[in-house]
């Protein structure tokens, strides 16, 4: 099975693909041990927190390496994942205001387009 689990690695600072060998998570870019954060829960949530943050990686990939790392069940990583977000101020879902606010100019946009083809086309019909 192929890995389609990006994440920002501790080591080399590189966005990088997680790869399983021999039951065993790495980045692909270092080989960096992330099995290893079992260890230092600490570190893990660090890691955690910084591919939430600023990774640019969403919420299921940052789940994904909790799961993989602990060995616990999905539905504990994604609970885990979610109060580590919380507890640390981490918006995981934007809320509709500011996604309405961050689409206002394209709607704005498709508006001004849609009068000025209707106005062309009264323009055409009477002068036409």
């Amino acid at each position: 099975m192929k890995s389609t689990i990006y994440l920002k690695c501790p080591q080399c600072r590189e966005n990088g693909l997680l790869i399983e060998r021999q039951g065993k998570y790495f980045c692909a870019n270092c080989m960096y041990d992330y099995t290893q954060l079992n260890d230092d829960l600490e570190k893990l949530d660090e890691v955690l927190l910084e591919n939430l943050r600023e990774g640019g990686f969403d919420f299921g990939f940052t789940t994904a390496l909790y799961e993989r790392v602990t060995l616990i069940p999905p539905q504990e990583a994604t609970e885990y994942v979610k109060k580590l977000a919380e507890d640390n101020n981490i918006e995981l879902i934007p809320d509709k205001g500011a996604i309405l606010k961050g689409s206002l100019p394209v709607i704005i946009f498709f508006v001004v387009i849609i009068v000025v083809i209707i106005f062309a086309s009264i323009l055409v019909s009477i002068y036409g």
